[in-house]
């Protein structure tokens, strides 16, 4: 699903101009470049059997670049801005017409699947298996799966 080993950037996204750029530019190109370069693991060496698997890619992959940014920062700020941002848009779908599960039953356009619910919620849900299982628990199980489908 993912091109593997091409990574496709928005240079909105990744160029910052040291003269303008402010520190959530900054954190935004971290951010971005964060998250293709971890699609290398979440989306080409394991990829989705079909399209009803997009939150596992894209949930798992915003999961990780928010983690790495944490760590790059702060994580307790990190976590307030990620939860800002839930509230402020995967909320609001949910509440709305365009409401739909983390995995959809089925779909018209594909297009539609690329969704804050996806995204944002999917993340949310890949969270809550790494409290639940504990950090070490949850790198255990993410080390199997990759161990069992890497290249697939």
């Amino acid at each position: 699903m993912q091109l593997k080993g091409l990574n496709v950037f928005n240079t909105a996204y990744v160029l910052a101009d040291p003269a303008t750029a402010t520190d959530s530019d900054y954190e935004r190109v971290e951010g971005v470049i964060g998250h293709e370069y971890f699609h290398n693991w979440t989306g080409n060496r394991v990829t989705c059997r079909d399209w009803f698997q997009l939150t596992l890619k894209e949930g798992l992959t915003v999961f990780r670049d928010q983690e790495f940014s944490g760590d790059m920062g702060s994580n307790a700020v990190k976590r307030i801005e990620d939860v800002r941002g839930l509230r402020g848009r995967q909320f609001n779908e949910d509440a709305g017409p365009m409401s739909h599960p983390i995995r959809p039953d089925s779909y018209i356009n594909m297009d539609n699947f690329y969704t804050a619910t996806v995204y944002s919620k999917g993340a949310e849900v890949i969270r809550m298996y790494n409290t639940l299982l504990t950090p070490a628990g949850f790198r255990k199980g993410m080390d199997l799966y990759f161990e069992r489908h890497d290249g697939s």
